[in-house]
């Protein structure tokens, strides 16, 4: 990949298809912005990211929960048959296609089952020869059409299948100009600091290894995900992290708080925070193996898959719900999933609604509507010189916490007949 080169967010052949097509590339994987709380995040390189020391990212042992019947977690390194596929019988079973945009090697799509409600699965695929026309991180802070919008050469041509999903506010998007304008150049800013890590230029691709520029485009593409830091292309194996958001009317926070303005409910007052800590499961895998990932339950996940060097075909599957793909990618390319409409979990928070009756704490635990059983798993890794980085982060809850105003009261303002707020 070519350090600093522009995003062409309007340059280059718009293709669109109304069905699966026949890539070198393609995604079978199941922002999020993931945002640092009022402080920066202490993680400066990828060395230091997800440490036990750091006071907003820790991190434990999924073995140690085997015992209550936690996520399986497993790399399976027994050699497999010589594959005498090549890149061009790569087989999938996918998702109907919505949308697509292919620049160079990279491509994006848009892909949904007729049932999926809301939720979209968004596709990235590409090499480590082009920049990605998106990354994870800022593709799962938009809404599918918005995701159009933000990278297609026509932002207003969205193709039917998408836009039968959109909503009012994205229909509301699509009839005004600035708008569309200024979404266009956040995330064109957001993918250019994205690339900032890569290599300056694509690298031989190495038997038996993932290359510089393979590991950095690893990083670029796949992003933060639910942790602090850009870790994708290193081998940390499986680990929980817990990742703090902060809440607040006032100062550099992640989200605002929710206020109640009627009658004998005091609205909460500038001084007035609250944290919310967000568990995940996640894997960093770079390795001569077939990585499995079984979370048992998430209410959101991501994926990504990059056959650094294989004699063959790497073979990708993931199941999240009831649904599940399959697909495989050839030797030097990477695929990517997030899945867009599920709702980061900390944006879903309300946080202190109502201080004066103690119901801040409103976090959101490892069950309900929308959370889903999630797996990703891969094969043909294994045979003489293969090589690939697997990375998944899985949402598991959100814990919310009081903030660092000590005494309750003071989150009050005005004075109320019943409960703990007064003048």
């Amino acid at each position: 990949m070519q350090r600093n080169k522009p995003l062409r967010l309007a340059a280059g052949p718009l293709r669109l298809a109304a069905g699966p097509l026949p890539l070198a590339a393609v995604i079978g994987l199941a922002l999020t912005v993931t945002t640092v709380a009022c402080e920066q995040d202490e993680f400066d390189t990828p060395e230091t990211a997800l440490e036990a020391d750091d006071p907003s990212t820790v991190v434990t042992d999924p073995a140690d929960d085997e015992a209550t019947g936690e996520p399986s977690l497993e790399i399976d390194t027994t050699p497999e048959p010589e594959s005498e596929s090549g890149p061009g019988e790569l087989r999938h079973s996918l998702p109907p296609l919505l949308a697509r945009v292919e620049r160079g090697s990279s491509a994006v799509e848009w892909r949904a089952p007729a049932d999926s409600g809301d939720q979209v699965l968004l596709m990235i695929t590409g090499t480590d020869a082009d920049d990605p026309i998106i990354d994870m991180d800022t593709a799962e802070g938009l809404t599918p059409v918005e995701a159009w919008v933000a990278v297609a050469d026509a932002p207003t041509a969205v193709p039917e299948r998408l836009l039968e999903r959109a909503s009012v506010a994205d229909l509301e998007l699509l009839s005004d100009e600035l708008r569309i304008d200024e979404l266009r150049a956040e995330v064109h800013t957001r993918v250019a600091a994205a690339l900032d890590i890569q290599a300056p230029l694509p690298e031989p691709h190495a038997f038996g290894a993932c290359t510089t520029s393979q590991v950095n485009a690893a990083r670029s593409v796949f992003g933060n995900g639910y942790t602090g830091s850009s870790t994708c292309g290193q081998h940390l194996g499986f680990r929980y992290t817990n990742r703090t958001y902060w809440y607040c009317n006032a100062g550099d926070c992640d989200y605002p708080l929710a206020q109640n303005e009627f009658s004998c409910i005091p609205a909460v007052n500038n001084n007035s925070a609250v944290t919310g800590r967000l568990r995940a499961l996640t894997m960093r895998s770079n390795t001569h193996g077939d990585p499995n990932f079984s979370t048992g339950g998430s209410h959101r996940t991501r994926a990504f898959a990059y056959a650094c060097h294989n004699n063959g075909n790497v073979s990708v599957h993931l199941d999240w719900g009831p649904h599940d793909w399959d697909t495989q990618i050839a030797s030097g390319y990477y695929t990517g999933v997030v899945v867009l409409g599920s709702g980061h979990l900390p944006g879903r928070a309300t946080a202190i609604d109502i201080v004066s009756y103690n119901t801040w704490d409103n976090g959101i635990g490892e069950s309900g509507a929308n959370y889903k059983s999630s797996n990703f798993w891969v094969s043909g890794n294994t045979a003489n010189g293969d090589r690939g980085i697997f990375c998944s982060d899985a949402q598991k809850s959100l814990t919310m916490g009081a903030g660092p105003t000590g005494n309750q009261h003071s989150w009050c303002i005005g004075s109320c007949s019943v409960g703990n707020c007064w003048d």
